[in-house]
């Protein structure tokens, strides 16, 4: 039987935002920065210092190259979506995206990002910088990207990694969490960049800046560490499911009209997506992101951690 997803969202239970008030009140830039300081003395760093992410890490992760790090807040959202590679790309205007959390809102304006390329690359751009001050420049070049996102060299795959790019420079994403840090103002997931460009004018070498308030959401140890061999391996889906799940020490069993959800799927058949949750479902498995993983007749992902 064949069902659209978006009638059963429809009918889930809305709960009354207060969005609207809540940036309009929260809209100074004073108040804004008394929350952001609160929140990182809360967590033992001085808003006035400079920061590394590698310096935040705990002991247990340190200099570790074989990891890549996403805020939780974009892991159990759907800022990377995971859709057919044929659908064109949206473009979104302060668009309230889904987050699994209630007390998590984020507006996002720019072109949809996709877990199949853009989430690893910022993954891999980020790894780049974790050992330089947040604010200040690095560089790499698109042949090194390439290669460590495991894609194949080839020319379409270094104007695929210049698109990607330019589409996490061309973003606002602003993020809202009543439990943690508040407003802590909009960010590009690339703040600035500049290149250096071959004779047909395209970038070979990138020079890069990352927003200083990215630490906000690093803080506090509120990131995810994936397997950077097996996690930019994964299906789009799986990854998603990875996120989430590896998000949490002992993640909740996931509906699947909320994982639905979080890929930003616009898969309407229940029955296609039952099928494609289930491959993601052994892939995670298989992969050894977790020790079970299986969609139970109650359309609730669970899994099992090591």
């Amino acid at each position: 039987m064949r069902l659209a997803f978006a009638n059963i969202v429809d009918k889930l239970p809305k709960k009354e935002t207060k969005l609207g008030k809540e940036l309009d009140y929260k809209g100074s830039g004073q108040f804004d920065q008394v929350r952001r300081r609160a929140f990182l003395y809360s967590k033992k760093l001085n808003p006035n210092d400079k920061f590394q992410l590698n310096l935040i890490f705990p002991e247990t992760i340190g200099d570790r190259n074989d990891l890549r790090h996403i805020p939780n807040d974009y892991a159990r959202s759907s800022l990377f979506t995971a859709r057919n590679k044929s659908e064109p790309r949206k473009t979104l205007v302060r668009e309230k995206l889904f987050h699994y959390n209630d007390h998590v809102s984020i507006l996002y304006t720019g072109i949809e990002l996709r877990a199949e390329d853009d989430e690893i690359v910022w993954l891999q751009i980020l790894s780049y910088g974790q050992r330089v001050v947040l604010g200040e420049p690095f560089e790499f070049s698109v042949k090194d990207l390439v290669r460590d996102v495991a894609w194949s060299k080839n020319g379409r795959n270094y104007d695929r990694a210049r698109e990607c790019i330019s589409r996490l420079k061309a973003n606002e994403v602003l993020a809202l969490n009543s439990k943690a840090y508040g407003k802590s103002g909009a960010i590009s997931l690339i703040q600035n960049y500049t290149a250096v460009n071959d004779e047909e004018g395209k970038p070979t070498q990138y020079r890069l800046w990352i927003d200083p308030n990215l630490i906000v959401l690093f803080a506090g140890n509120n990131f995810t560490s994936h397997s950077w061999l097996i996690y930019r391996n994964l299906s789009p889906v799986a990854r998603r499911l990875a996120d989430y799940v590896e998000s949490h020490k002992h993640p909740f069993p996931l509906s699947l009209v909320k994982f639905w959800q979080i890929c930003g799927s616009s898969d309407a058949s229940t029955t296609s997506w039952r099928q494609t949750v289930k491959r993601a479902c052994l892939e995670i498995q298989e992969a050894k992101v977790v020790k079970a993983a299986r969609l139970n007749s109650e359309d609730q992902i669970c899994c099992i951690c090591e």
